[in-house]
């Protein structure tokens, strides 16, 4: 192969929140201000947490002005926020962009969206429909958590029962698998779901079986049983 085509597949791929695309419009996000969240995501995935105003200008068509205007803009509004953090390896202080406040709107701009019973607009497909997926799984997962979802693990909520096929009553259990052992993330209750999957487990018994066997099996080897 090319060795500048390697190295160009080797730049790898920004990940942007589907949902996020899909609403900045009702947010009342510019295109200009979106596309510069989005490099902010693309030098923050690639580990510079804080990019100058020259790197931005680098990789965007906007006037320095303009620029400046939508940095300004995004940060006055509490889209976003400049944070300090220690490295704690030098020790020293830096500063990072922090696109939190953005994922909090975008939470909350969906909330609205999904109470308001005139709304049916596409995006619901990649949020939540009253019919497909009812809102308690939603409740539950916020309840055991403690607070509200962030917008990624609403998508791997949906995902799980519009493009993966899981059940309900099974994508519960595995939050209660979780719960049990201490482990309470989307990322952990994803693996469940796979192993279960790769078990050819299909019902709530099943799953709560192979739980029950496993963690048997977990504990005889903690304490040097024969299984």
């Amino acid at each position: 192969m090319d060795s500048h085509i390697l190295q160009l597949l080797q730049e790898g791929a920004t990940s942007v929140s589907n949902l996020l695309l899909k609403m900045y419009k009702r947010m009342s996000l510019t295109d200009d201000e979106m596309m510069l969240l989005i490099h902010l995501l693309s030098f923050q995935q690639e580990g510079n947490r804080f990019p100058t105003l020259t790197e931005l200008e680098e990789r965007m068509s906007m006037t320095s002005r303009r620029l400046i205007q939508s940095l300004q803009k995004l940060l006055k509004e509490d889209w976003i926020t400049i944070d300090e953090f220690i490295d704690p390896q030098t020790g020293m202080r830096h500063e990072q962009y922090n696109l939190t406040p953005l994922y909090k709107k975008l939470y909350q701009t969906w909330r609205e969206q999904q109470a308001d019973p005139r709304s049916m607009e596409p995006f619901l497909e990649v949020a939540v429909s009253l019919d497909a997926e009812p809102v308690a799984i939603y409740a539950r997962f916020e309840q055991a958590f403690g607070r509200p979802l962030a917008p990624f693990e609403l998508e791997n909520i949906h995902m799980w029962t519009e493009q993966d096929g899981y059940q309900e009553e099974l994508i519960l259990t595995a939050l209660r698998e979780a719960a049990t052992v201490g482990k309470l993330h989307i990322r952990y209750i994803d693996r469940i779901l796979l192993e279960w999957q790769k078990q050819q487990i299909t019902t709530v018994e099943q799953a709560r079986l192979y739980s029950l066997n496993f963690r048997r099996q977990a504990n005889m080897r903690d304490h040097g049983q024969p299984l």
